[in-house]
């Protein structure tokens, strides 16, 4: 028995898999608004910067109080990001004096080159940017700390992208009602499939057009319960052929049976008894084909690859049978001088061979003759006697289960051929029937089973 494989939620694993993508899709955008919203707000803060400085410059180099500068500077917009600043004057002995700072302005020294510069100062990064006036002796250095400038970055990211987070539960509600719609005609195959009755297995009956994907399954299913149709009407063919065949011998053991135990003459006893033997033989190889019957699994014919000689099958088989030709004065022959490799389960060769020469043996008369021949150029195996032989219009008829020849009174119970054109069917070779030995007026029999060639594909 196979383990039970795992059951998941389709729809689950869709609607994760949707809502994934767009949380992923999601954290990049805001991943890369960030990035471009703090590249952006870098060059409007610089500019901010260089701005700042052109307007302090341009005060304390007019002779204005510093402290105006430091008044218009620390009165920014909304919009803006404080600048701390600072203003020097160069003196006469080559000391810079500071002139004004703001508050938040860290201690930098005046000596710094002119134009934009990046320092850690107390363990937070600054942008500071440095501006002379001209050949004048005043300086100043303005800057911003990063953090505001990350902040305002997030803040920016986060007003572009709060309408798509607010709106991933609306996302999430779309793609299951999506995903339940593009998934309704599975659901209408898996309750045409429940509404189906063991005892009639009809193609799957779905309401409107089915989406190509779900086609194909649904033409696979169709196709198996046809052949499962198929297989149980075939089976209860049998099943009623089978019971037909047994009630009638059955019968006449229990009379004979009857007869042999109620009958005083001891020469009619021995009789009865001796047609009961008979009746068992019978009967038990009608169980026999029977039981071969149900052992042909299709699946363990060419299992693994497995080859077998079928020159030795074949003389193998001949010498279990040459007791049975021996009984009835039947000349059994085997003509096989090289090996025949085929692809094939050895039990199921042997099972062929020995219905072939069974057959062969059970209708020829008494002091027939009967050939096997394995011929390795032409591919096949060829089953010849000088019996009666079956007429074209009754060929296709053998073949079916319980069927017999012209002979209905040969021992046998009409399941050989049957067993012989079922392997032939599975092992993808061909059955053809042709005139055999020739006597007395009979035209003999021929069986022959052609084999594909090495690589061919079996038939199912």
């Amino acid at each position: 028995m196979m383990p039970q494989l795992p059951v998941y939620s389709l729809r689950r694993r869709l609607l994760a898999l949707l809502i994934g993508v767009v949380a992923v899709l999601w954290g990049l955008s805001a991943v890369v608004a960030f990035r471009t919203a703090h590249g952006e707000a870098d060059e409007l803060f610089d500019a901010q910067l260089v701005q700042v400085a052109e307007t302090l410059l341009a005060i304390v180099a007019t002779g204005d109080s510093p402290y105006v500068a430091q008044e218009m500077v620390e009165h920014q917009h909304d919009y803006q990001l404080p600048v701390a600043f600072q203003a020097w004057r160069l003196q006469e002995s080559g000391e810079w004096s500071l002139l004004v700072r703001s508050s938040e302005m860290p201690e930098v020294p005046p000596t710094r080159a002119p134009g934009f510069d990046e320092q850690e100062v107390d363990g937070a990064l600054w942008r500071f940017y440095s501006m002379d006036h001209g050949h004048s002796r005043y300086r100043v250095i303005v800057g911003q700390n990063h953090d505001a400038r990350y902040r305002l970055a997030g803040e920016i990211a986060l007003h572009l992208l709060a309408p798509i987070l607010i709106g991933l539960p609306l996302i999430a509600l779309a793609i299951w009602i999506v995903v339940g719609r593009a998934l309704a005609p599975l659901d209408a195959v898996a309750r045409a499939m429940g509404g189906l009755e063991p005892g009639r297995l009809l193609p799957v009956q779905v309401k409107g057009p089915l989406p190509a994907e779900i086609a194909p399954l649904v033409s696979s299913l169709d196709a198996l319960l046809k052949r499962l149709g198929e297989a149980l009407d075939s089976e209860k063919r049998f099943t009623a052929d089978a019971a037909h065949e047994l009630r009638t011998p059955l019968a006449a053991l229990r009379i004979q049976a009857q007869v042999a135990s109620r009958t005083e003459d001891e020469v009619g006893r021995r009789h009865a008894l001796s047609q009961v033997l008979s009746g068992v033989e019978r009967m038990t190889h009608l169980v026999e084909q029977l039981l071969t019957l149900a052992r042909l699994d299709p699946d363990a014919a060419l299992a693994g690859g497995v080859r077998a000689d079928l020159a030795d099958v074949a003389g193998q088989v001949c010498s279990v049978l040459a007791a049975q030709a021996i009984r009835r004065d039947q000349s059994l022959s085997l003509e096989a001088t090289d090996a025949f490799v085929v692809a094939g389960n050895r039990w199921w060769l042997e099972v062929l061979v020995r219905n072939l020469v069974d057959n062969a043996l059970r209708y020829t008369p008494e002091g027939g003759t009967v050939r096997v021949v394995v011929d390795p150029a032409a591919r096949c195996l060829r089953v010849e006697d000088d019996g009666p032989g079956i007429p074209p219009d009754m060929q296709e008829q053998v073949l079916t289960r319980f069927a017999r020849g012209q002979d209905e009174e040969a021992e046998g119970c009409g399941l050989g051929l049957s067993i012989v054109a079922r392997i032939v069917r599975i092992l993808g070779a061909r059955l053809e029937f042709g005139p055999g030995l020739p006597r007395d007026g009979r035209a003999g029999l021929a069986v022959t089973v052609r084999f594909p060639s090495p690589g061919a594909a079996p038939e199912a």
